[in-house]
Protein backbone atom coordinates (compact mmCIF):
# COMPACT_ATOMS: atom_id res chain seq x y z
CA UNK A 1 0.00 0.00 0.00
CA UNK A 2 3.03 2.64 0.79
CA UNK A 3 4.41 1.49 -2.16
CA UNK A 4 1.28 2.32 -4.16
CA UNK A 5 1.04 5.63 -2.42
CA UNK A 6 4.33 6.90 -2.95
CA UNK A 7 4.42 6.05 -6.60
CA UNK A 8 0.62 8.07 -7.15
CA UNK A 9 2.90 10.86 -5.69
CA UNK A 10 5.63 10.29 -7.63
CA UNK A 11 3.43 10.48 -10.86
CA UNK A 12 1.19 13.39 -9.93
CA UNK A 13 4.68 15.14 -9.18
CA UNK A 14 6.04 14.64 -12.51
CA UNK A 15 2.73 14.82 -14.39
CA UNK A 16 2.47 18.40 -15.16
CA UNK A 17 5.98 18.42 -16.30
CA UNK A 18 5.22 15.76 -19.32
CA UNK A 19 2.65 18.40 -20.43
CA UNK A 20 4.89 21.54 -19.63
CA UNK A 21 7.01 22.65 -23.03
CA UNK A 22 10.70 23.13 -23.23
CA UNK A 23 11.76 24.72 -19.44
CA UNK A 24 12.84 28.32 -19.91
CA UNK A 25 16.14 27.40 -17.94
CA UNK A 26 17.24 24.60 -20.50
CA UNK A 27 16.15 26.82 -23.06
CA UNK A 28 18.45 29.74 -22.09
CA UNK A 29 20.73 27.21 -20.70
CA UNK A 30 21.12 25.82 -24.23
CA UNK A 31 22.03 28.86 -26.03
CA UNK A 32 24.41 30.18 -23.11
CA UNK A 33 26.89 27.31 -24.01
CA UNK A 34 30.43 27.73 -24.21
CA UNK A 35 30.84 28.59 -27.42
CA UNK A 36 27.62 30.90 -27.77
CA UNK A 37 28.83 32.33 -24.13
CA UNK A 38 32.18 33.98 -25.43
CA UNK A 39 30.55 35.78 -28.42
CA UNK A 40 28.17 37.09 -25.95
CA UNK A 41 30.88 38.65 -23.66
CA UNK A 42 33.76 39.53 -25.59
CA UNK A 43 32.30 42.80 -26.55
CA UNK A 44 30.99 43.26 -23.60
CA UNK A 45 34.23 42.80 -21.80
CA UNK A 46 36.12 44.98 -24.60
CA UNK A 47 33.67 47.70 -23.37
CA UNK A 48 34.88 47.25 -19.76
CA UNK A 49 38.37 47.51 -20.17
CA UNK A 50 37.74 50.70 -22.97
CA UNK A 51 35.29 52.60 -19.11
CA UNK A 52 37.94 51.79 -17.05
CA UNK A 53 40.67 53.11 -19.36
CA UNK A 54 38.81 56.11 -20.17
CA UNK A 55 37.62 56.61 -16.38
CA UNK A 56 40.89 56.17 -14.70
CA UNK A 57 42.24 59.33 -17.02
CA UNK A 58 44.96 57.13 -18.94
CA UNK A 59 43.95 59.00 -22.00
CA UNK A 60 41.93 62.24 -22.58
CA UNK A 61 38.22 62.60 -23.35
CA UNK A 62 38.82 64.37 -26.30
CA UNK A 63 40.48 61.08 -27.77
CA UNK A 64 38.88 57.82 -26.39
CA UNK A 65 35.81 58.99 -24.60
CA UNK A 66 34.35 56.67 -22.36
CA UNK A 67 31.56 54.47 -23.66
CA UNK A 68 29.02 55.50 -21.53
CA UNK A 69 29.50 59.04 -22.44
CA UNK A 70 29.05 57.82 -26.44
CA UNK A 71 25.92 55.80 -25.31
CA UNK A 72 24.25 59.19 -23.92
CA UNK A 73 25.30 60.80 -27.00
CA UNK A 74 24.06 58.11 -29.02
CA UNK A 75 20.55 58.03 -26.72
CA UNK A 76 20.49 62.19 -27.63
CA UNK A 77 20.69 61.71 -31.56
CA UNK A 78 17.70 58.77 -31.34
CA UNK A 79 15.63 61.10 -29.49
CA UNK A 80 16.22 63.98 -31.68
CA UNK A 81 15.53 61.90 -34.72
CA UNK A 82 18.78 63.01 -36.48
CA UNK A 83 19.79 59.30 -36.57
CA UNK A 84 17.00 58.00 -38.22
CA UNK A 85 17.07 60.83 -40.81
CA UNK A 86 21.10 59.85 -41.47
CA UNK A 87 20.58 55.95 -41.20
CA UNK A 88 17.35 55.91 -43.87
CA UNK A 89 19.55 58.17 -46.15
CA UNK A 90 22.69 55.67 -45.79
CA UNK A 91 20.39 52.20 -46.35
CA UNK A 92 18.96 53.70 -48.65
CA UNK A 93 21.78 54.08 -50.63
CA UNK A 94 23.38 50.64 -49.81
CA UNK A 95 20.37 48.75 -50.30
CA UNK A 96 20.07 49.74 -54.16
CA UNK A 97 24.23 49.51 -54.54
CA UNK A 98 23.99 46.16 -53.43
CA UNK A 99 20.94 44.78 -54.94
CA UNK A 100 22.16 46.08 -58.26
CA UNK A 101 25.44 44.48 -57.67
CA UNK A 102 23.52 40.92 -57.00
CA UNK A 103 21.43 40.85 -59.57
CA UNK A 104 24.38 41.83 -62.00
CA UNK A 105 26.92 39.98 -60.39
CA UNK A 106 25.44 36.58 -60.09
CA UNK A 107 23.68 37.23 -63.67
CA UNK A 108 27.09 37.57 -65.25
CA UNK A 109 28.67 35.14 -63.02
CA UNK A 110 26.27 32.26 -64.28
CA UNK A 111 26.95 33.45 -68.00
CA UNK A 112 30.11 33.24 -67.59
CA UNK A 113 30.12 29.72 -66.33
CA UNK A 114 27.79 28.75 -69.09
CA UNK A 115 29.61 30.25 -71.91
CA UNK A 116 33.60 30.04 -72.86
CA UNK A 117 33.28 32.47 -75.19
CA UNK A 118 32.13 34.89 -72.56
CA UNK A 119 34.54 33.83 -70.14
CA UNK A 120 37.49 34.71 -72.65
CA UNK A 121 35.68 38.27 -73.30
CA UNK A 122 35.04 38.97 -69.70
CA UNK A 123 37.69 37.67 -67.89
CA UNK A 124 40.12 39.94 -69.10
CA UNK A 125 38.36 42.79 -68.20
CA UNK A 126 37.21 41.42 -64.67
CA UNK A 127 40.94 41.39 -63.78
CA UNK A 128 41.96 44.59 -65.25
CA UNK A 129 39.05 46.13 -63.48
CA UNK A 130 38.98 44.49 -59.85
CA UNK A 131 42.65 45.32 -58.41
CA UNK A 132 41.77 49.27 -59.03
CA UNK A 133 40.75 50.81 -55.58
CA UNK A 134 37.05 51.87 -55.64
CA UNK A 135 38.05 55.49 -53.59
CA UNK A 136 40.59 55.41 -57.09
CA UNK A 137 37.77 55.66 -59.08
CA UNK A 138 35.36 58.07 -57.35
CA UNK A 139 36.80 61.07 -59.65
CA UNK A 140 35.41 59.54 -62.61
CA UNK A 141 32.51 58.39 -60.90
CA UNK A 142 32.03 62.06 -59.46
CA UNK A 143 32.71 62.91 -63.50
CA UNK A 144 30.37 60.34 -64.87
CA UNK A 145 27.41 60.52 -62.90
CA UNK A 146 27.62 64.15 -61.01
CA UNK A 147 28.16 64.44 -57.11
CA UNK A 148 24.60 63.26 -56.69
CA UNK A 149 23.03 59.90 -55.28
CA UNK A 150 23.85 57.88 -58.36
CA UNK A 151 27.46 58.31 -58.36
CA UNK A 152 27.01 56.88 -54.52
CA UNK A 153 25.24 54.28 -55.95
CA UNK A 154 27.64 53.11 -58.90
CA UNK A 155 30.45 53.36 -56.15
CA UNK A 156 28.98 50.77 -53.86
CA UNK A 157 27.94 48.53 -56.78
CA UNK A 158 31.62 48.54 -58.14
CA UNK A 159 32.58 47.16 -54.17
CA UNK A 160 30.41 44.31 -54.18
CA UNK A 161 29.85 43.34 -58.03
CA UNK A 162 33.26 41.53 -57.98
CA UNK A 163 32.86 39.18 -55.13
CA UNK A 164 29.76 38.30 -55.92
CA UNK A 165 30.11 37.18 -59.51
CA UNK A 166 33.88 35.72 -58.91
CA UNK A 167 32.36 33.59 -56.23
CA UNK A 168 29.17 32.92 -58.56
CA UNK A 169 31.87 31.79 -61.23
CA UNK A 170 33.91 29.63 -58.78
CA UNK A 171 30.70 27.98 -57.00
CA UNK A 172 29.91 26.58 -61.04
CA UNK A 173 33.42 25.28 -61.88
CA UNK A 174 34.08 24.26 -58.56
CA UNK A 175 31.03 21.88 -58.62
CA UNK A 176 31.65 18.09 -58.41
CA UNK A 177 32.26 16.60 -62.01
CA UNK A 178 30.63 13.56 -60.62
CA UNK A 179 27.21 14.74 -59.67
CA UNK A 180 27.19 15.75 -63.16
CA UNK A 181 27.84 12.48 -64.48
CA UNK A 182 25.55 11.15 -62.20
CA UNK A 183 22.66 13.16 -63.82
CA UNK A 184 23.37 13.05 -67.35
CA UNK A 185 23.54 9.09 -66.59
CA UNK A 186 20.10 9.46 -65.46
CA UNK A 187 19.11 11.36 -68.50
CA UNK A 188 19.09 14.49 -67.34
CA UNK A 189 19.38 17.57 -70.34
CA UNK A 190 21.72 20.41 -69.77
CA UNK A 191 18.83 22.90 -68.68
CA UNK A 192 18.41 20.11 -65.82
CA UNK A 193 21.53 19.88 -64.84
CA UNK A 194 21.97 23.76 -64.43
CA UNK A 195 18.64 24.17 -62.68
CA UNK A 196 19.27 20.59 -60.10
CA UNK A 197 22.97 20.05 -59.76
CA UNK A 198 24.82 22.97 -60.85
CA UNK A 199 23.28 25.96 -58.93
CA UNK A 200 21.86 24.02 -56.06
CA UNK A 201 25.51 22.76 -55.45
CA UNK A 202 27.18 26.15 -56.01
CA UNK A 203 24.77 28.23 -53.68
CA UNK A 204 26.83 27.79 -50.69
CA UNK A 205 29.78 29.84 -52.61
CA UNK A 206 27.68 32.35 -54.35
CA UNK A 207 25.98 33.09 -50.82
CA UNK A 208 29.39 33.26 -49.41
CA UNK A 209 30.12 36.13 -52.16
CA UNK A 210 26.57 38.39 -50.88
CA UNK A 211 27.69 37.95 -47.86
CA UNK A 212 30.80 39.28 -47.71
CA UNK A 213 29.53 42.27 -49.93
CA UNK A 214 27.22 42.97 -47.46
CA UNK A 215 30.65 44.84 -45.31
CA UNK A 216 32.34 46.19 -48.45
CA UNK A 217 29.03 47.86 -48.99
CA UNK A 218 29.08 49.42 -45.97
CA UNK A 219 32.51 50.42 -46.34
CA UNK A 220 32.43 52.26 -49.89
CA UNK A 221 29.08 53.85 -48.51
CA UNK A 222 30.62 55.50 -45.11
CA UNK A 223 34.06 56.51 -47.31
CA UNK A 224 31.62 57.97 -50.07
CA UNK A 225 29.64 59.74 -47.30
CA UNK A 226 32.97 61.48 -46.16
CA UNK A 227 34.12 62.85 -49.38
CA UNK A 228 30.74 63.90 -51.00
CA UNK A 229 27.77 63.77 -49.19
CA UNK A 230 25.00 66.20 -47.00
CA UNK A 231 23.50 63.25 -45.43
CA UNK A 232 24.32 59.87 -44.22
CA UNK A 233 26.14 58.32 -41.67
CA UNK A 234 29.43 58.64 -42.95
CA UNK A 235 28.52 62.76 -43.12
CA UNK A 236 27.80 62.87 -39.70
CA UNK A 237 30.58 61.24 -38.91
CA UNK A 238 33.22 63.24 -40.49
CA UNK A 239 30.65 66.54 -39.89
CA UNK A 240 31.50 65.54 -36.19
CA UNK A 241 35.12 65.12 -36.48
CA UNK A 242 35.13 68.61 -38.23
CA UNK A 243 33.67 69.92 -34.59
CA UNK A 244 35.97 67.44 -32.61
CA UNK A 245 32.68 65.92 -31.10
CA UNK A 246 34.59 62.67 -30.43
CA UNK A 247 31.13 60.95 -28.28
CA UNK A 248 29.44 62.02 -31.56
CA UNK A 249 32.18 60.55 -33.27
CA UNK A 250 32.29 57.67 -31.78
CA UNK A 251 28.09 57.14 -31.80
CA UNK A 252 27.99 57.49 -35.42
CA UNK A 253 30.74 54.18 -35.76
CA UNK A 254 28.97 52.67 -33.30
CA UNK A 255 26.07 52.47 -34.85
CA UNK A 256 27.74 51.67 -38.57
CA UNK A 257 29.37 48.40 -36.28
CA UNK A 258 25.76 47.44 -35.17
CA UNK A 259 24.27 47.82 -38.43
CA UNK A 260 27.39 45.78 -40.26
CA UNK A 261 26.89 42.89 -37.69
CA UNK A 262 23.30 42.98 -38.42
CA UNK A 263 23.60 42.85 -41.81
CA UNK A 264 26.16 39.82 -41.55
CA UNK A 265 23.50 38.25 -39.04
CA UNK A 266 20.93 38.50 -41.29
CA UNK A 267 22.76 37.19 -44.33
CA UNK A 268 23.85 34.14 -42.59
CA UNK A 269 20.06 33.45 -41.57
CA UNK A 270 19.07 33.73 -45.01
CA UNK A 271 21.85 31.34 -45.71
CA UNK A 272 20.84 28.75 -43.62
CA UNK A 273 17.70 28.88 -44.47
CA UNK A 274 18.23 28.73 -48.31
CA UNK A 275 20.75 26.08 -47.42
CA UNK A 276 19.47 23.96 -45.00
CA UNK A 277 20.97 20.86 -46.82
CA UNK A 278 24.40 22.04 -45.97
CA UNK A 279 26.72 20.88 -43.34
CA UNK A 280 29.49 23.05 -42.56
CA UNK A 281 33.00 21.91 -41.50
CA UNK A 282 34.63 22.45 -38.55
CA UNK A 283 38.19 21.67 -37.32
CA UNK A 284 36.80 20.42 -33.99
CA UNK A 285 39.32 23.14 -32.04
CA UNK A 286 38.39 24.11 -28.75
Amino acid sequence: MGGDVSGLIEQKALAPRANLPIPLYDRIADYMSQHNCRKICSPFVVLLIWEFVARIGWVPDWFLPAPTLVLETLWEIIQSGVLLEHTCASMQRAVVGYSMAAVFGVTLGLLIAWSKLLEDIFDPLIELLRPLSTFALIPIFFLWFGIGETSKIMIIFKSCFFPIALNTIAGIKGVDSKLIDAARSLGANKCQIWVHVLIPAALPTIMTGLRISTALSMMALVGVEMLSSESGLGFMVIDAQRTFDTELVFAGIMVLSIIGFSLDRIARLVERKMLGWHVETSLGGA
